[in-house]
C-alpha cells in the first residue's frame, strides 16, 4: 500500500496520476501509448509506470498557444476592455455538415 504525505510528492504510479487528472487508469494508458504524453513525463521503472506530476504540469503548460495580443506590452485600457486587440483575433468558422435526403427504401413484394 502506497502511502503520500501531502501534496509535495512529485513521482506517483499511472493509477494515482489518473486519479488526479480525473480520469481511468486505462485512458491515461492509451494516451501514454499513442504518443499523445511524451516520454520525459512518465518513465518505466520496475516494470511499473511513473509519472512526473511537475514534468507533466510544465508539459500540459508547453502546449498553450498563446496569441500575440496577450505578449503585447500594449497598455490596458481602464475598462477592462481591449477594444481593437480583440476584433484582430478572428475564430475559425465551423464547418458544417451536409444533411443527406432522408428517402425512405422502396420495397417491392412479388
Amino acid at each position: 500500500m502506497e502511502t503520500e504525505s501531502t501534496g509535495d510528492v512529485d513521482k506517483v504510479t499511472e493509477k494515482r496520476m489518473a486519479d488526479l487528472l480525473g480520469c481511468t487508469k486505462r485512458a491515461l494508458e492509451g494516451r501514454r501509448l499513442r504518443g499523445a504524453i511524451p516520454e520525459g513525463v512518465w518513465m518505466k521503472h520496475g516494470g511499473r509506470i511513473i509519472y512526473s506530476k511537475k514534468r507533466y504540469d510544465e508539459w500540459l503548460e508547453s502546449q498553450w498557444i498563446y496569441p500575440l495580443a496577450s505578449t503585447s506590452t500594449m497598455a490596458r485600457s481602464g475598462s477592462g476592455s481591449c477594444g481593437k486587440v480583440l476584433a484582430e483575433v478572428k475564430p475559425f468558422p465551423t464547418p458544417r455538415h451536409k444533411k443527406a435526403s432522408r428517402l425512405h427504401p422502396s420495397f417491392a413484394i412479388k
